[in-house]
């Protein structure tokens, strides 16, 4: 061989190692990254929110925003069991003062609700990316599972909770507001028809819950909520927007910046309005409280208006969004969510005290103080009469 023909094979060598990453970028530009979010159909939104869609109305918010922290989730269930025989005072002192997002520290209130997120870890990472990427899927299907259990006879008033149509809208609250009761159900069995189990799913009513014969639904202990609720991340700072298909949190909607989630910065990006046609997952003569158009974030080009920015920053938020009461000043509603005009908040990534607006200012020691009406001279719409309850 000579040195010319040796030249050109080195030569060749030499473009085609060169060549490689652009071929690489080309293929992968024909199809979506490694590790994209691929979006769920109504049965597997069913089976994802099964386990939390018979939770009371605020506790579900704070699980589908906690859940887009599954690391936090893990974090805070360690230092629950390493700390959670301080005087209910002191405790929620030092959650005050944890590093974790206010949706993480609301569930420190609910120890079981959190030790069943972080036992079952990968199931709840998938529903935080679910919920980031459709909203408004995520909510209807709490929805779907509620009117099926309805359905099925499961699901009516106790003693512990009131369960009530409002608008056509499945709604459940504590009986009194200052103490909240945790429903303990098999969520594969309590909707009538059996559903098929979350792959890896873990279930398992806790100690001192025991479920009959005939009994479909069970409580534990009361948790009282007024030493948590004198800050602002506490129990009734928290509910669903059924109608916008987002969480509310101190009267704005909220706008996770976990940094774990699948398309970040692009929440809502993936809503499909899975529920609006029949079909699997889908219960007979149920009807979506939200649709693809009528979401706050309903399209891509609504979730690109969101974009990670500074702490405490707000971005005016489509209407559609629930306001509840102020934070430590609940009064049991007599109807539900209203349409209002709200503004989104986007918490800083892993900071301790989030920034508000009006609505919320943390503070360790002190009682946040009420939030102010947004929207301005926006008018909410009347509310939709009120059915009686289920019982």
């Amino acid at each position: 061989m000579n040195y010319t023909s040796c030249l050109r094979q080195w030569i060749a060598v030499a473009l085609s190692v060169l060549l490689v990453p652009f071929v690489q970028s080309g293929l992968y530009a024909q199809g979506p990254p490694p590790g994209a979010y691929a979006p769920l159909e109504a049965m597997q939104l069913d089976q994802l929110v099964a386990p939390i869609a018979l939770y009371p109305d605020s506790l579900v918010a704070q699980v589908l925003t906690a859940s887009t922290f599954p690391g936090q989730v893990n974090d805070a269930d360690n230092w629950i069991h390493q700390n959670g025989g301080m005087p209910p005072g002191q405790l929620a002192a030092a959650v005050d003062g944890m590093p974790w997002d206010p949706s993480v520290k609301a569930l420190a209130e609910f120890p079981t609700v959190l030790d069943n997120m972080a036992r079952n870890n990968s199931w709840t990472a998938a529903l935080g990316n679910a919920y980031y990427n459709q909203p408004g899927d995520v909510m209807n299907a709490v929805q779907a599972m509620r009117y099926q259990a309805q359905q099925a006879g499961t699901l009516r008033s106790t003693p512990q909770e009131r369960v009530f149509y409002n608008g056509g809208l499945v709604m459940i609250e504590p009986v009194n507001p200052a103490l909240v009761y945790v429903p303990y159900y098999n969520p594969w069995g309590v909707y009538g028809a059996p559903i098929p189990a979350w792959g890896g799913y873990y279930w398992g009513p806790p100690r001192g819950v025991v479920l009959g014969a005939g009994i479909a639904i069970g409580f534990g202990i009361g948790i009282g909520i007024g030493l948590f609720g004198h800050y602002g991340w506490g129990y009734h700072a928290w509910a669903p927007n059924w109608r916008g298909g987002v969480v509310v949190y101190n009267h704005n909607t909220y706008i996770s910046r976990s940094t774990t989630v699948f398309n970040r910065g692009h929440f809502g990006g993936y809503n499909r309005g899975v529920f609006e046609h029949a079909g699997r997952g889908v219960p007979g003569g149920y009807h979506p409280g939200v649709t693809a158009q009528t979401a706050v974030y309903g399209h891509p080009g609504a979730a690109r208006a969101y974009h990670p920015g500074a702490a405490g920053a707000y971005h005016p938020g489509a209407a559609g969004a629930y306001h509840p009461g102020a934070a430590g000043a609940y009064h049991p509603p007599a109807g539900a969510s209203r349409p209002a005009t709200a503004r989104a908040y986007h918490p800083p990534a892993g900071a301790s005290h989030p920034a508000a607006a009006r609505a919320y200012r943390a503070a360790p020691s002190r009682p946040a103080p009420k939030a102010a009406p947004s929207g301005g001279n926006a008018k909410a719409p009347a509310r939709s009469p009120q059915k009686a309850e289920h019982r």
